[in-house]
């Protein structure tokens, strides 16, 4: 079997290769479900966010599972790596690709060797949205683009947040771009983070630094600018009082509810993924959470404001795994071509069961083969409702709107979430 080359590694610090403890270090970031990056080596492209699906000890193999498609031509052997977090250590890890298992399922080697890499020099807090910390962030000044979300993590030399929301400074509209906008070394002349513990306003400017897509939300990371000494003495403050926090949690024994919790998406692993209903003993309004967080969507929409509108009524909704495509017919090419993959839930506007996107689909269907597994919504013209259309795959769906339930029970059943 071919190996990773090692002889130009970029980590930092001396490689682990105990295959012991490399491969209990895999075996974490499984039974944890922990995501990180993998990216081509050499390579100007995105990494791209990953979990361990499954190992093979004897056949030395990681089965990945990605967020978003491997390109078609990738050839067997390409070198990865990967780079993860353990014991608030970073590690970078050589891998090479072996072949795609199934939709979003690929194969890789497992590493030969772990390396530390000093990208991660200080240690990272994580913050949950409920308690409110808010980050703000410019570009630039008018014309540019504003940047808003709740804060994911926080240390001295940087944070990540979730994107929700970004603006066009000049006119206030909201779009909704693609990982390619959040360019590396983009400089944030303007950042702000609001209601931290002990600090209503924390201020300064940064530098993007990377950003994935994670669950259908896009996270992006930024590293300070040099900071005052001031500043360093209020951001170390409030890392100081989220130490003392971790501390006391762990001493009560007031983590163990995460401990149950990390198990039940295992459950999930026992069927296929995508629509399937996860199994497990959680209340229903819990299991209908979890469905929705993991079916994937695909909208065949204009770009506009009625597409932004759709995208956030859904995301309301908690169906968070939402792609967008310019219109039926690139969606239709993006699906997957095995027949045994799990297909998304399309959705896209007719105004009629007879209008020709309904054509251009049967026609598709009828090229390929009926596919009984491509559930399809139909989205009706506002106030306008369609007749069933006798196929139990292509559904009528009212306008989506937020705050409405019709809709919502619609997709669910076409999803199998109920």
């Amino acid at each position: 079997m071919a190996q990773p080359k090692t002889a130009r590694w970029s980590g930092r610090g001396a490689p682990l290769e105990d295959p012991a403890q490399i491969w209990l270090a895999m075996l974490d970031l499984h039974r944890q479900e922990t995501e990180f990056q993998i990216r081509v080596e050499g390579a100007h492209t995105l990494p791209y966010s990953a979990r361990i699906e499954a190992l093979d000890r004897e056949k030395g193999l990681l089965f990945l599972k990605l967020f978003r498609p491997l390109p078609h031509e990738l050839a067997l052997e390409a070198p990865f790596a990967m780079l993860f977090t353990a014991e608030d250590q970073r590690f970078e890890a050589p891998t090479l690709f072996r072949g795609r298992e199934s939709y979003l399922l690929y194969r890789f080697t497992l590493p030969a060797l772990l390396v530390p890499s000093d990208r991660r020099r200080h240690k990272r807090y994580p913050f949950r949205p409920r308690e409110k910390a808010y980050v703000v962030a410019q570009d630039g000044t008018v014309p540019g683009y504003g940047l808003s979300g709740p804060l994911v993590n926080l240390c001295l030399g940087g944070l990540a947040f979730r994107v929700d929301r970004v603006l066009r400074l000049d006119d206030h509209m909201r779009i909704t771009p693609n990982l390619s906008f959040y360019e590396r070394g983009k400089d944030l002349p303007a950042l702000g983070i609001r209601d931290l513990p002990g600090l209503q306003v924390f201020q300064c400017r940064g530098v993007l630094a990377n950003a994935i897509e994670r669950d259908g939300e896009i996270i992006v990371g930024v590293q300070f600018g040099e900071l005052k000494e001031s500043e360093l003495k209020e951001l170390q403050g409030v890392l100081n009082l989220r130490d003392l926090k971790q501390r006391a949690s762990i001493s009560l024994g007031t983590e163990a509810p995460r401990e149950a919790a990390s198990r039940e998406p295992a459950s999930r692993k026992q069927e296929p993924a995508g629509r399937m209903s996860p199994a497990g003993a959680l209340n229903p309004e819990a299991l209908l959470r979890l469905g929705r967080r993991s079916t994937r969507v695909l909208l065949a929409m204009a770009p506009g404001p009625d597409r932004d509108g759709i995208c956030a009524a859904l995301g309301e909704a908690g169906y968070l795994l939402l792609e967008c495509a310019d219109s039926l017919g690139q969606a239709l090419t993006d699906l997957p071509t095995d027949h045994h993959a799990v297909m998304p839930l399309l959705l896209f506007e007719a105004s009629s069961l007879e209008a020709p996107p309904v054509a251009a689909l049967r026609a598709h269907r009828q090229a390929v083969g009926d596919w009984l597994d491509l559930p399809v919504a139909l989205i009706c013209p506002r106030g306008q409702p369609l007749p069933p259309s006798g196929d139990p795959g292509l559904r009528p769906l009212p306008w989506p709107e937020t705050g409405e339930a019709e809709w919502t029970e619609i997709l669910d059943d076409l999803a199998g979430i109920l």
